[in-house]
């Protein structure tokens, strides 16, 4: 019997040593993890007391509006910046950079019979997109918006957008299927203007005259609609990239287009002969008013050398009349005898007359003919 509870006894100490030992084993375990589970904790904190709340904006590429508890704090555009993170704080990213949107009215592109061409196929309305002008005739564009956001705080507070603006516009599953945020925005309200436009003009002035026309008034619409709701994105462009009309009618528009190309030609070759004969009918005007001019000038010298001329003779006259008589009537003489080849002088005083002919007053002339 004492050998048996000697026996028993140790082996109850063995298990109590045993014991201890697990127990110790498990204790130095646990400490071993609460260690760790402090370390771990002490790290998230001091992450988040530091490494959450900082962000950095790259300057002229996005902006960074901060919200504390959903509520705005303020935006900021450039540099790092440092707050209580999440749920205190809440970052959210904007791209701030020229952003480029494409929007088209043109058909959609679905299988056909066989063999038939995919372009020239009627329209279906509904489904293919298409426009109408003043004159009820259809046309297609394509459209490409240049933005930017210059408002954060306006966009982000009355433009639809998903929770990452960054992001493309959420895809929404509803009754209606579609999408939502700035884009769909966007691109409605250029729908909009664009509607609008071309069905106040004709499709001649659109496809030919008005082009240019045409898209700066889809832009004014445009940019009064974005400024009225205040949605904080300023166009920086918008360009009309193609304009056309229907693939089964173009041959008919280009044939009144090439019409009036050519009547455009025949109007400006007018326009140009009518400056050229203007020019050269100036050019005549000047010519004849600048001879007038200097004709006048010749007769009003002239008359004023013979004013003085006479006004000289006048003075002479009253002085001595039979002199200055005499001297007239022998230089007139003289002027009329020097253009008259044969000349016959009659002269003398009245008892007495004398007549003197010049013989032969061609031979000189002969002689002087056939030297030359």
């Amino acid at each position: 019997m004492d050998k048996l509870s000697t026996t028993t006894d140790s082996r109850e100490q063995q298990q109590d040593s045993l014991y201890d030992a697990g127990l110790k084993s498990l204790v130095k375990s646990l400490q071993i993890v609460f260690i760790f589970l402090v370390i771990i904790i002490i790290g998230m904190l001091l992450r988040f007391l530091t490494l959450e709340g900082y962000f950095h904006v790259k300057k002229s590429q996005e902006a960074v509006i901060v919200l504390r508890f959903g509520k705005y704090v303020n935006t900021f555009d450039k540099g790092w910046h440092w707050f209580l993170p999440y749920p205190v704080h809440q970052f959210i990213r904007f791209k701030t950079n020229r952003q480029i949107l494409k929007v088209n009215f043109l058909p959609v592109r679905r299988p056909g019979p066989p063999g038939q061409p995919q372009q020239g196929r009627p329209l279906v309305p509904g489904q293919d997109y298409y426009l109408i002008t003043g004159g009820a005739n259809i046309i297609h564009t394509e459209w490409v918006i240049n933005y930017k956001i210059i408002d954060p705080k306006a966009y982000f507070e009355n433009t639809s957008w998903p929770k990452n603006p960054m992001d493309a516009d959420e895809i929404e599953k509803g009754d209606i299927p579609g999408t939502r945020g700035p884009q769909t925005m966007l691109r409605a309200f250029l729908h909009d203007a664009v509607i609008k436009v071309t069905g106040s003009m004709k499709v001649d002035a659109i496809l030919t005259q008005q082009k240019l026309v045409y898209k700066n008034k889809v832009l004014d619409v445009l940019s009064k609609n974005l400024k009225k709701m205040n949605c904080g994105i300023e166009i920086i462009d918008l360009d009309l990239n193609n304009v056309a009309p229907p693939v089964s009618t173009r041959g008919a528009f280009t044939a009144v287009t090439n019409a009036g190309t050519a009547a455009s030609a025949l109007i400006d070759k007018a326009k140009e002969y009518k400056v050229r004969e203007e020019n050269t009918v100036q050019t005549k005007v000047a010519q004849i008013n600048a001879d007038a001019t200097v004709y006048k000038t010749v007769v009003v010298s002239q008359s004023k050398a013979d004013s003085v001329y006479f006004d000289s003779i006048y003075k002479e006259y009253k002085k001595n009349p039979d002199t200055v008589l005499m001297a007239l009537y022998n230089n007139t003489l003289s002027e009329v005898l020097d253009k008259i080849d044969q000349k016959y002088i009659i002269g003398g005083s009245k008892s007495k007359q004398e007549v003197r002919i010049k013989i032969n007053p061609e031979l000189i002339k002969e002689k002087n003919q056939d030297l030359n």
